[in-house]
This record gives structure tokens, C-alpha cells and sequence, in this order.
């Protein structure tokens, strides 16, 4: 069973600076039925970021390279927040739009979308889940 959903940011919820609306409003509906965590290999204040668009309330972690010196193709950057949220790799489903990052999130068990922002969103996580 699924119980949450961490999403990359650049590509997936911050598309050429925008906001993703579709990704805000999926995470919007359903903040009563999953948790939500941002992990990131971006340099920046994701955190201020998503609460200038109004969504940052609805993420229980926000996570990026910078800020714990990991980098993404480490497995501990992943079970970091399993272990915060006390959950399993087979109940998170991690979404991004880079295969390798991807990849990683796979061989330790989680449940694994790449994103494709031309196709519909819900689509893409409903097939997963």
C-alpha cells in the first residue's frame, strides 16, 4: 500500500520556473491520504519556494543535496526521509524525470514513475499505484 509520494523538483514540480499546477493541485486533493516530500538535487531554498506558490503547508519533507551532502545517487539519500516519515520503500512512490535518479529509488524498493510532463499526471501515479 502506498502511503506517500516524494517528487523531484526541477522537472517535476518546478517546470522552466513555474509551478507544475498539476502536481499542485494532485498534491492539494490528496494531502488527507499520502505524504509528500520534495527530494532535490537543486541549490536553493526549496522550502521558500513552494510556500511563495501556496503548496509548501502540504510537504512533510523537503530535502536537497545541498543541504544534507548527499547526492542523489547515494541510497542514504533516500532512506533519509523513510526513516523521518517511518516508512518502507515499497510504500513510497518517488516520481522524477531523470532515469538515473530513478533507478536508484528502484533497486531499494520503491515504486518508481518517470515523470513525462506531456502526459496526464494522475495517469502516470494512478498506473503506479
Amino acid at each position: 500500500m502506498t502511503k506517500a509520494i516524494f517528487f523531484d523538483f526541477f522537472g517535476v514540480i518546478n517546470l522552466d520556473g513555474q509551478l507544475n499546477t498539476e502536481v499542485a493541485d494532485f498534491v492539494k486533493a490528496n494531502h488527507d491520504k499520502y505524504k509528500f516530500a520534495v527530494l532535490s538535487a537543486a541549490e536553493m531554498d526549496l522550502q521558500s519556494w513552494l510556500d511563495k506558490k501556496g503548496i509548501g503547508q502540504y510537504f512533510d519533507i523537503v530535502q536537497t543535496t545541498a543541504e544534507i551532502g548527499i547526492s542523489k545517487t547515494a541510497p542514504e539519500f533516500f532512506t533519509i526521509p523513510l526513516k523521518k516519515l517511518n516508512l518502507q520503500s515499497n510504500q513510497v512512490l518517488f516520481i522524477d524525470d531523470i532515469e538515473t535518479y530513478i533507478l536508484v529509488a528502484d533497486k531499494l524498493g520503491f515504486k518508481v514513475a518517470l515523470y513525462d510532463y506531456n502526459a496526464n499526471l494522475i495517469d502516470q501515479i494512478k498506473a503506479k499505484l
